[in-house]
């Protein structure tokens, strides 16, 4: 099931990216002249479920020199015993937590001239879209149990990028990430580390 839940989540992902695509390619020349296709991927970890960590990847195209509309899918997962030792009959009790994200949204820059000297740029991003939390519990001496649900859910955050060179940028993602599992709302913290690479001139993009 989890195979099939993260192919899903990547041609979901792959049919977004390709709509945004073909949309930016339907833009006058003269706006479509210095932004360009991103792509980006890093290291993600979602508090809650004993907290989640794993891989996330995306992509976006910037509509100006400061806004851009991206997608994003997150894939994390934790393992995790309950207790250190086997202390009761029970046996060994092991929860699993598998947290699937697919978002699309804004990013919005800012720039100054501090920013421009030292190459930070922050920025705020509002994306939303659903995600998937399969959970399963693991009793030694009991047995097997699991449940999932996927539902609505979007981020609001920001966070900032260091330019490495025109195509290059290492970025950073602090979001607050709201789920709705099992008809309630879950508020979790979403860290993103990771690596840009924009087709095109950033420095022109981005300033």
């Amino acid at each position: 099931m989890h195979g099939r839940v993260l192919l899903g989540g990547v041609l979901r992902l792959s049919s977004i990216l390709i709509a945004v695509v073909l949309l930016a390619t339907l833009m006058p020349s003269h706006v479509a002249y210095g932004q360009g296709l991103e792509l980006n991927t890093g290291w993600a970890y979602v508090t809650g479920n004993n907290g989640t960590d794993g891989f996330a990847v995306g992509g976006a195209w910037w509509f100006t020199k400061r806004v851009t509309l991206g997608v994003n899918y997150d894939d994390s997962w934790d393992t995790s015993p309950l207790t250190s030792f086997n202390v009761s009959s029970l046996g060994l009790v092991v929860t699993k937590s598998h947290l699937q994200d697919l978002m699309i949204g804004p990013r919005i820059f800012f720039t100054a001239d501090w920013t421009t000297k030292h190459k930070l740029i922050p920025f705020v991003e509002n994306q939303y879209g659903y995600s998937f939390l399969d959970q399963s519990v693991r009793i030694t001496n009991v047995g097997y149990a699991e449940a999932s649900s996927e539902k609505f859910s979007w981020i609001l955050g920001g966070g900032a990028e260091y330019l490495l060179n025109p195509h290059w940028s290492a970025r950073i993602n602090l979001d607050l990430l709201r789920t709705h599992f099992g008809d309630e709302g879950q508020s979790h913290l979403r860290l993103v580390l990771g690596l840009t690479y924009t087709f095109g001139p950033r420095g022109e993009a981005a300033h």
